[in-house]
């Protein structure tokens, strides 16, 4: 089969160490991003590819250049749509390439899956059913009467089973329910939620498309195969789910229910519950927390910090270098109106980091003053910047570790950690990293502008020189 996972999402339940510039499934919460982990339980089913948004495709070539995924089975939407026309684009991708009788699975890229040996049996039973025409759901086994989460009703009839699976025909798909409804759910034992995981033939898909949603698919099925003509007719689709466009229509679906220890990881809440439940998943937070008359609080900071609770309890607090999160436990899915308030008041820490990231590392803000701007930049190994030039400022490097080559002017110089260089105004330069562990190095700026649109590119690695 062919996994594909969906990359998307706007990183804000997840604020301040989540923002739209560098969401969910790139943090490192836990072992590695939920994109690497993705990439890595999905390799045993087939060759993966990944569907994200053009806005991404920096911070998705260094997360599969990590993994070792191949370039082209990456696919870009020029910008979001919502998964109807993400699947709908991806069907027609692997059509365009020969692959429309392949069984497609696809995958939210952000999720947690504690049982993967069961997620593995789900999919391989699901890839079974669908082989005979199904769309299939893996439906996960309720814990509690959740009603953040969207519901599938099973029928009894099964039509299929393997490893002590068994697939299920689809009696209906449930809207995010009350907390009576959701308990009369967990108590019939036929409804699953779902986690946004289908299986399905290619061709199948495209057939319920052009039933469906005729008009969609006629504007995905002109896109190019190089995708040449996709902005423009992706402007013109409309914003829809999959499970509205598609799933809620049709009577050929089925559901494999598995306990596969699953979360999507959407609040804090959940992070908190997470950590208590596992020692494995603290890990990641870098706080050293002391406590006076305080219980039952969850503290996470993205750096080295101390942090001290006096009389707190029941308490969440959330630490970055720009910004800070207090919320009592039970309120975090309140944070989305947090970020909302914050990004119409014009606050840019709603949505950016002080870091940016680039297909070859990526650059931290340290100082950002008008007379100068410090920034830390880390390059991978084998990278390089685009040899460019600055119209209003220089520049003093220093490498901190690594091994770094400059070009200036045309002319090479080898860095090695403690030297340095200096750019003058106007100089064509770059800096490479020829070496096998990440160079890192601090830029100095001084002039009358310090704006990253104060770039001339000569020779870039990823095509963003314009003529």
């Amino acid at each position: 089969m062919i996994p594909v996972i969906l990359s998307g999402g706007s990183g804000t339940r997840l604020w301040p160490v989540s923002r739209a510039s560098y969401p969910k499934q790139f943090c490192d919460f836990f072992d590695g991003s939920f994109l690497g982990n993705t990439i890595d339980r999905l390799k045993v089913l087939g060759e993966v590819h990944v569907l994200t948004t053009k806005g991404m495709e920096a911070l998705t070539r260094r997360a599969v250049s990590r993994e070792g995924l191949k370039a082209e089975n990456v696919i870009y939407e020029p910008m979001g749509k919502n998964t109807a026309p993400a699947v709908a684009l991806l069907c027609h991708f692997l059509d365009t390439r020969g692959k429309g009788d392949e069984i497609a699975g696809v995958f939210p890229s952000d999720h947690l899956i504690g049982n993967e040996e069961e997620f593995h049996k789900a999919v391989r039973l699901a890839e079974s059913i669908a082989s005979q025409g199904y769309v299939v759901t893996l439906g996960v086994q309720p814990s509690s009467p959740a009603t953040g989460y969207g519901y599938i009703e099973v029928t009894p009839e099964s039509i299929g089973s393997s490893d002590g699976l068994k697939a299920h025909r689809v009696a209906g798909f449930r809207e995010k329910p009350n907390l009576a409804t959701a308990k009369t759910y967990l108590d019939s034992g036929r409804h699953f939620w779902n986690a946004g995981m289908f299986v399905f033939r290619v061709c199948d898909m495209i057939a319920h498309f052009q039933k469906f949603q005729p008009q969609l698919w006629s504007k995905i099925a002109a896109i190019n195969a190089d995708m040449s003509n996709a902005q423009y007719n992706y402007a013109l689709v409309d914003s829809i789910s999959l499970d509205y466009a598609i799933m809620e229509k049709l009577d050929t679906q089925a559901c494999v229910p598995c306990d596969m220890e699953w979360s999507d990881v959407g609040s804090w809440d959940e992070m908190a519950r997470l950590s208590e439940e596992s020692e494995k998943l603290q890990s990641t937070s870098r706080a050293e927390v002391f406590n006076v008359n305080s219980e039952n609080n969850y503290v996470y900071s993205v750096n080295n910090k101390v942090i001290g609770l006096i009389d707190v309890t029941d308490t969440m607090v959330v630490d970055t270098p720009d910004a800070l999160l207090v919320v009592r436990k039970g309120s975090s899915q309140k944070v989305k109106e947090l970020v909302d308030a914050m990004r119409e008041a014009g606050q840019s820490e709603a949505t950016e980091h002080p870091f940016e990231t680039r297909p070859w590392g990526r650059f931290e803000i340290l100082a950002d003053d008008k007379h100068y701007k410090a920034k830390k930049i880390t390059v991978d190994p084998g990278a390089q910047l685009s040899y460019q030039s600055h119209a209003q400022r220089s520049e003093h490097w220093v490498v901190i570790s690594g091994q770094g080559e400059v070009v200036l002017n045309e002319k090479t110089i080898a860095l090695k950690p403690g030297e340095s260089v200096y750019i003058p105004e106007g100089s064509k330069h770059r800096m490479r990293n020829p070496g096998a562990q990440p160079l890192i190095f601090v830029e100095v700026q001084t002039g009358k502008y310090f704006g990253e649109d104060d770039i001339v590119r000569y020779q870039d690695d990823y095509s963003r020189v314009q003529n």
